[in-house]
């Protein structure tokens, strides 16, 4: 496998011909050069400034580079390295070659889709030294700055202020547009094969010196490319080192980058050929936009046949040029398909039923309310948030995954609790499920406000100004009559429009664009409680961040009085009687009753008074504290912690014997779990000496600590 894997890479990264006369071509196309105050900043040498925010930048945990030494190292020992790097960064750019690890990558094959048996389905991600990425982090900040300059607004990937939503939204808008006043239109999606890894070393350095970028700029990214090479890994085992004389290496935070300008003198020929005709975009003074660009993910917007042939001319002889290979592919872009109907329900079935399963596979585990709450956000709603800055959810599809959500926080069974309630926020008493389809919906449309009070960059905005200008005009502050303002909106654009009567009217302007403050103010409805009665304070008394999440689920149930205890099943017609299953207890099972007035609950109350008092001697236990807490006293707020802990503990140890009881028909005993109480609060007690030693230990659990011994 590991020569397989050598022969493929090795064939992959060999320099490959190309065309000098055809690259002068695309070049002599580019218009755009940096300016001489940018270039001077780019000629700078590195400094150790410049170091320890690239370090700082780094993400902990990444697999290191051959030399094994990972970016934790490097921060633990920094004031002996800084100065060390600052020479090395001198001494390599002097000498005109990198040190050996340096110079050498660690090739980790990463699984894309397609057959998993051949070798162009899998990303090879170069693991690099740390070193070596310190510098190119550098040159990487240094470029971010000033790429704007050189690179058309067409290309949003790696220029900061960009987004990868434009184009994605810029076609979704073109698309209804067309649809609309019945013009032509052919959307032609382009997709290159291994498009990093074919990359022509010397039409790239050809394009820096086009562009402006001085020597000793380019100086650098030569030196990165010097001499270079990587080792295929699998299975634990390093072939062969492969030289690499083209490409550019994934893992690196410079590759994105010069891929953006390596790509540029073919949108730059694009736009300036007269016969390839984009789309006149309405509104925007006659400019008309051929080509969008993410990264290798290209769309061409051309209306007619002669366009479509002198682009795909153009395509060819790029590929002469700069070693790129091309391939025309179906109409997914960044990952979502658009047709001329139903493009927002073919792709919202797609992430929907990926977002089914996720569920599906959550649901198997015995998670705590908390738990299941982390799992949707965590787990589930990023896979959505990409889609739905695009298009929003359609209502068919609203009821079913608020159903699936609820099916895994309930785990199949009765709802006690509304969900309306469920929504709001913890300290609020609800248990801050996320409300998929209103999150959703935020996003999108603060996503379109946010368009309406910044400047027109990208020929997108000039479609929201055209559909959604009117609409908000509360947001427009440069109002102006000269531009068109279409009557009647696409669908996405009147889901929004819809939206806009939800908005509680004291909504701020500024709430409208930030969609996690809008949501904040949507959710619940203002004054509203989760139980009438219950000040907010208790909830907070209740589920302390330090509680256990069962036993902050569990007291949570206790103050809504929602425990399936049979009072509330004959209630709902889900038992056949109220009465304790105690066989010693005839008395109506209520929520008082289960843990406060049967006889079982007394002996067990009974039997943990002496963990009570040797907390707190004068502490006295009634119902209310057992359900609700207590205020905070002053001097005391560690040892009411361990009193909580003990209570709320026995609380879910009385609850699970009387569940025992009840399904399983295993009689309880008040010794027996007071005995569990006991043991789990030992287990606690012997967890801390280990971690955090016997003195602290002892300070912690005060009382308690010599009892338990």
């Amino acid at each position: 496998m590991i020569s397989i894997a050598s022969r493929f890479y090795s064939d992959l990264f060999a320099d490959k011909p190309v065309s000098f006369e055809t690259g002068e071509v695309f070049l002599g196309k580019l218009e755009k050069r940096i300016s001489d105050e940018s270039r001077s900043r780019l000629e700078q040498p590195i400094s150790r400034k410049e170091l320890d925010a690239a370090l700082a930048d780094m993400a902990k945990g990444k697999v290191p580079g051959a030399d094994g030494l990972p970016m934790e190292f490097y921060r633990t020992f920094w004031d002996v390295l800084g100065p060390v790097m600052v020479d090395l960064a001198n001494e390599v750019f002097s000498s005109g070659l990198l040190g050996d690890s340096m110079r050498t990558g660690v090739l980790s094959l990463l699984f894309k889709k397609g057959d998993v048996a051949q070798l162009k389905n899998w990303r090879p991600l170069t693991m690099l030294c740390v070193d070596y990425k310190l510098l190119t982090k550098v040159i990487t900040e240094r470029l971010k700055v000033v790429i704007a300059e050189v690179v058309h607004i067409d290309q949003t990937c790696g220029v900061p202020g960009r987004s990868i939503m434009w184009n994605l939204q810029l076609i979704r808008d073109s698309i209804a547009w067309v649809e609309d006043r019945s013009l032509h239109l052919m959307l032609v999606s382009l997709d290159q094969e291994k498009a990093f890894d074919r990359v022509n070393h010397g039409f790239l350095f050809r394009v820096l010196e086009r562009m402006g970028f001085g020597p000793s700029f380019i100086s650098w990214v030569k030196l990165f490319y010097r001499d270079v090479g990587s080792r295929v890994l699998i299975n634990g085992v390093l072939g062969d080192l492969i030289p690499q004389a083209a490409g550019v290496r994934q893992g690196c935070p410079l590759s994105p980058l010069l891929y953006v300008l390596y790509m540029e003198p073919f949108a730059a020929a694009v736009r300036a050929d007269p016969y390839v005709d984009g789309l006149h975009i309405p509104g925007s003074s006659g400019s008309v936009v051929k080509i969008a660009q993410y990264a290798d993910d290209t769309t061409l917007f051309l209306t007619s046949d002669l366009a479509l042939q002198r682009a795909l001319d153009l395509i060819g002889s790029f590929g002469r040029a700069a070693g790129t290979v091309l391939n025309r592919g179906p109409l997914q872009v960044l990952g979502v398909s658009f047709l001329s109907e139903g493009a927002a329900h073919l792709n919202w079935r797609e992430r929907l039923g990926a977002a089914s399963r996720k569920l599906a596979l959550w649901k198997a585990r015995s998670l705590s309310f908390k738990g299941k709450v982390l799992a949707l956000k965590v787990g589930v709603l990023p896979s959505l948030l990409y889609l739905a800055q695009v298009y929003p959810m359609p209502a068919s599809m609203r009821k079913g995954l608020v159903r699936s959500v609820f099916d895994l926080v309930w785990g199949g069974k009765y709802e006690y609790i509304a969900r309306r309630v469920m929504y709001m926020d913890v300290r609020e008493g609800g248990r801050d499920v996320p409300n998929l389809p209103l999150k959703l919906d935020c996003l999108f449309f603060s996503n379109l406000c946010q368009g309406l009070v910044s400047p027109v960059l990208h020929p997108f905005h000039h479609f929201r100004r055209l559909w959604f200008s009117f609409p908000m005009r509360r947001l427009v502050t440069d109002w102006s009559n000269a531009g068109p303002k279409a009557e009647q909106l696409p669908w996405h654009y009147r889901m929004a429009v819809r939206f806009i009567a939800r908005i509680p009217p004291q909504t701020s302007n500024a709430a409208l664009l930030k969609h996690r403050t809008l949501y904040a103010e949507m959710r619940t409805e203002p004054g509203t409680r989760a139980v009438v009665g219950i000040d907010n304070e208790v909830w907070e008394r209740v589920q302390p961040k330090a509680l256990d999440h069962r036993l902050q689920d569990l007291n949570w149930l206790c103050v809504h009085s929602r425990l399936p205890v049979r009072d509330v099943l004959y209630r709902h017609k889900l038992t056949r009687h109220p009465f304790c299953p105690h066989p010693t207890c005839m008395g109506e099972e209520t929520l008082s009753h289960a843990f406060w007035d049967c006889g079982f609950a007394k002996e067990v109350w009974t039997r943990t008074e002496r963990l009570l008092r040797a907390l707190d001697s004068g502490f006295v236990l009634d119902y209310d504290k057992l359900i609700r807490g207590w205020d905070a006293r002053r001097g005391k707020k560690d040892t009411d912690f361990l009193l909580l802990l003990v209570i709320s503990l026995t609380k879910k140890k009385i609850w699970d014997c009387r569940e025992l009881l009840v399904k399983k028909n295993v009689t309880p005993s008040a010794a027996g779990v007071c005995n569990k109480v006991f043991f789990d609060l030992k287990f606690r007690v012997r967890k801390d000496v280990v971690q955090w030693g016997y003195h602290s230990a002892r300070e912690k659990w005060k009382g308690l600590f010599t009892l338990l011994q």
